[in-house]
């Protein structure tokens, strides 16, 4: 249930799953248990998200950042963090894609998706581990109000970041909501799933899914994972933690 949930989140187009839509999706996961927050651009404004904002801007779709928290009865005081990103359609802001493939932006959500399909599962089967899924999602747009090349973004974290290249949309997105996560809660790993880049399948094709890491155990256990249930991992660095 979890994969086919992940897999029509990651299909559906624009212009049915905007992040407003996507936002109302996570919500149903409340059916299951799990505790849900939304962020909604105010929040997101008040907290200093400027990177995330800052990528939302070009859209007429407003931005959202959703928290999901499963927390059994019994666990111990590990927490995983699953964090996802969620560019609902990614056009490249004003550096603007070619317009071939650019259909295929509705994919650029997939991290997020893949989250929320996470959270599903982990809920569904009622798994003795306190996870939280957070997932930004923003459209990435060119318009009048888009951010542009040399602008200058403050993030929560206060470190200013200048946009070289708008279509460089997806680290900003996460940045924010990384920091998010690591200040509110008591984490021990964080997962990062996003599609950050078309050179891993430059890199690795079709068949591996590409892993940076700065923690071997977890992510050896990983690839292990991935190895008996089809879904291939390869590890291209591992880096120093930072």
């Amino acid at each position: 249930e979890g994969i086919l949930l992940t897999r029509d989140l990651v299909s559906e187009p624009a212009n049915i799953l905007t992040p407003e839509k996507f936002m109302e999706r996570c919500y149903q996961l409340r059916e299951l248990g799990v505790k849900v927050t939304v962020l909604d651009q105010s929040k997101m404004l008040k907290l200093g998200m400027g990177a995330l904002l800052g990528v939302a801007q070009g859209s007429a779709a407003k931005p959202y950042a959703v928290v999901m928290e499963w927390k059994p009865r019994k666990h111990n005081n590990k927490c995983l963090a699953l964090v996802g990103k969620g560019v609902c359609f990614d056009s490249g802001g004003i550096n603007i894609k070619p317009s071939a493939g650019m259909g295929d932006m509705k994919y650029d959500k997939a991290g997020a998706a893949t989250v929320v399909g996470a959270m599903h599962a982990i809920a569904s089967r009622e798994a003795n581990a306190h996870v939280i899924g957070v997932v930004g999602l923003v459209e990435n747009m060119p318009s009048g109000t888009a951010q542009r090349p040399s602008d200058v973004v403050v993030t929560m974290s206060g470190q200013t970041v200048e946009v070289g290249n708008t279509d460089a949309e997806g680290r900003l997105v996460l940045a924010d909501i990384m920091h998010y996560v690591q200040t509110k809660y008591n984490i021990t790993h964080m997962i990062d799933i996003a599609t950050l880049t078309g050179a891993i399948v430059v890199a690795l094709g079709e068949t591996y899914a590409g892993l940076f890491s700065n923690a071997k155990t977890i992510s050896d256990e990983l690839v292990q994972i991935g190895e008996n249930t089809g879904d291939d991992i390869k590890i291209l660095e591992s880096l120093k933690n930072v």
